[in-house]
């Protein structure tokens, strides 16, 4: 093993751990929430936590392909999950592990970090030579109806499909993410003779929201912490709203006709997501003791992300796909040797859009002017920075934009509708924007909306043309 002067004198490795699908109900924001994560508070008090960070899209793959590109979907046309080839067709474009190849990085990785679900050799599109040395694609969690859905002949029961599956599975084996794990620690036990960039895609707690025995313990049925769902909740809020909280709107309609301990219940549901965010959270740890097993932590920058947050019935949506708060809150993490303070807070909303240049001047590499984002390393130097940043911009769709300032959550709909959400409503329960005093806060947010904005690649929606796709063939 390198001695620590030696690895001191090298560029440093980084350690890029992407999570799918974790909100912001977890003891990283707060110790009250009911969501245990210890290894990401772990991880937070070794560097610097972004208690108001944001994704760019809530939505899998657009999200992904903004963080990997550095660009803002309203410059890559990269609205919704079936956009996303047509950015990488471009030479121009060049995603974060590349730019780290370019460096003089050997790029390895494994598990979901591009966003599609193992589709693709190398989860990049193009293949796994224009991202990475080596590549290992994610695995699904071996189960299927645990939920109790089964479909009867002659009606559709898109419950019993695997993707929307929850429940506890046999054995820790089942989980797909192990693989991601046994990859992690057989690349740190071998020696590199470049910096390393190393991704761990962590799919839990993605649907299905599996989980082994050990991690459903802590959350008891009996107990089960619900979301707060007030029944007047939607009365304020504008049509578009409503129309996206009715994206995949069947998991909500059929869990709610259910009552625990039956396991088509909506808090059976609640609990098999928050057993799903404790094994993940458990992912994170032993990744972390790999790192830390092998000598390398001390020249490592580690950055830990989830791509959007998640709905579990507030709001009435049981998915992500909407630009309220619990779809788009996520935890950000930036450990950083020499910069960063341990247990550093920064209150700052920030986008994961700036992952990318933020990383390359960690690395010491030059700046480009092409990127959407903004470096972080700033506020990494100086967490309690006074200097007015940049609002986080959201983007669900073209034309329709969140806007997040210290104070408040602003929505604009492509029909011009408005929602406002003061910073102490986390649940958006009270649309303040029809208010005559908030006009001044109403009119401050407007003026960060983008004033141009890439078209739709296709009007056609992305499930639909791949539909008409597999009839051609």
């Amino acid at each position: 093993m390198a001695s620590a002067v030696a690895m001191a004198a090298q560029k440093p490795d980084v350690l890029f751990i992407a999570i799918d699908d974790m909100n912001d109900w977890t003891t990283l924001f707060d110790k009250n929430n009911p969501i245990q994560t210890p290894n990401l508070e772990r991880l937070a008090a070794r560097g610097a936590f972004f208690k108001r960070a944001y994704c760019v899209v809530p939505a899998c793959v657009p999200s992904r392909t903004a963080i990997l590109s550095g660009k803002s979907p309203i410059n890559t046309h990269c609205y919704y999950n079936g956009h996303s080839r047509k950015v990488w067709r471009h030479g121009s474009v060049v995603s974060l592990s590349q730019q780290f190849r370019r460096n003089g990085y050997v790029a390895k990785g494994a598990g979901k970090i591009f966003g599609d679900h193992g589709q693709h050799k190398g989860d990049d599109p193009r293949g796994t030579k224009h991202s990475w040395d080596d590549f290992q694609p994610m695995f699904l969690s071996k189960s299927k109806h645990l939920n109790g859905y089964i479909a009867e002949k002659g009606k559709k029961q898109p419950l019993a499909d695997y993707w929307f599956d929850w429940g506890m599975v046999d054995s820790i084996k089942q989980m797909g993410d192990e693989r991601v794990i046994e990859y992690v620690k057989k690349q740190y036990k071998q020696a590199h003779d470049k910096p390393l960039f190393m991704a761990a895609g962590i799919f839990t707690p993605h649907l299905p929201f599996y989980a082994p025995p050990e991690n459903f313990k802590p959350y008891p049925l009996n107990n089960v912490r619900m979301p707060l769902m007030p029944e007047d909740d939607m009365n304020d809020v504008p049509p578009m709203g409503i129309q996206m909280a009715k994206k995949e709107h069947f998991v909500y309609e059929n869990v709610i006709k259910y009552k625990a301990p039956d396991p088509r219940s909506h808090e059976r549901m609640v609990q098999s997501y928050q057993a799903s965010a404790d094994y993940s959270d458990k992912v994170v740890g032993r990744i972390l003791d790999e790192l830390d097993a092998s000598g390398r932590t001390d020249n490592t920058i580690i950055v830990l992300w989830s791509d959007h947050g998640y709905h579990l019935g507030d709001k009435t949506s049981c998915v992500k796909f909407t630009l309220w708060e619990k779809a788009n809150r996520v935890p950000f993490i930036v450990v950083a040797p020499g910069v960063t303070k341990p247990g550093s807070v920064i209150d700052q909303p920030v986008s994961l859009l700036d992952i990318y240049p933020t990383l390359m001047e960690l690395a010491g590499q030059e700046p480009r002017d092409d990127l959407d984002g903004n470096s972080l390393v700033p506020l990494l130097k100086d967490p309690d920075s006074e200097k007015e940043w940049e609002p986080a911009l959201m983007t669900q769709g073209r034309g329709n934009h969140a806007i997040r300032t210290k104070e408040y959550r602003y929505i604009r709909y492509h029909d011009k509708t408005e929602e406002l959400y003061a910073d102490d409503d986390p649940w958006n329960h009270t649309n303040l924007a029809a208010k005559p005093e908030y006009a001044d806060v109403l009119a401050r947010h407007r003026a960060h909306l983008p004033k141009t904005e890439a078209p739709e690649p296709s009007t056609i929606k992305p499930r639909h043309r791949a539909a008409k796709q597999k009839k051609r063939k």
